[in-house]
């Protein structure tokens, strides 16, 4: 039975990262009911070890000469130029990306692109209204909120079933994300930095 299981497992490896980001600045529009629109180019900070810290984690399976992989981003996004009329405005719970991964494995570099769907947990005020971070999905404050892709590449060094490295991402999303009587288009290219650590089962 152990057997069976090592050889079930023995194709598979999972990935735990931490790091940071920097996100482009890009256009923010804010619609509220009764309210002009507030359009304005706006400025995110990552603040990745404030409240849930950021971190990336990652489960795949080998396929020919890389594999195939799900992976869960937790990027943030704190707004570092609000205007007046926007007292909060930022999702410290995650600008999450979920993702399907293909991995390629080059000669010394691992190459991925992923693509999937955006999940952010925001948490704002406009104009003195404050969004109920009570909706979402099953009421957690988590919404699908629109696409997300990825292009990465990491450099590890392994040492038996174990591997430390860095990872360079770039990543793109768009999304509309909800407000008290209203919601916000807001789109997040973003580049990040990871400290990555991995492990081969079964090896």
């Amino acid at each position: 039975m152990t057997s069976l299981l090592l050889a079930l497992l023995s194709s598979w490896h999972l990935s735990l990262g931490f790091g940071s980001a920097y996100s482009v600045p890009a256009p923010l529009t804010i619609r509220q009911a009764g309210e002009q629109d507030i359009r304005f180019t706006a400025r995110f900070a990552t603040k990745p070890f404030a409240e849930v810290p950021y971190y990336a984690v990652r489960i795949g399976r080998d396929a020919g000469p890389g594999a195939w992989e799900f992976e869960l981003l937790h990027h943030k996004l704190y707004l570092a130029n609000p205007p007046v009329q926007v007292q909060r405005f930022q999702m410290s719970h995650g600008y999450n990306f979920l993702l399907l991964n293909r991995m390629w494995r080059l000669s010394a570099l691992d190459l991925r692109a992923g693509i999937g769907v955006v999940m952010p947990h925001p948490e704002n005020t406009v104009r003195g209204l404050r969004l109920d971070e009570g909706g979402g999905t099953l009421g957690t404050g988590w919404y699908f909120c629109g696409p997300g892709a990825q292009v990465a590449l990491a450099r590890e060094m392994e040492f038996g079933r174990w591997s430390v490295g860095f990872e360079g991402k770039l990543t793109a999303a768009w999304t509309r994300v909800p407000v008290a009587h209203g919601s916000a288009d807001l789109a997040n290219v973003a580049l990040h930095l990871l400290l990555v650590s991995g492990h081969q089962f079964g090896r």
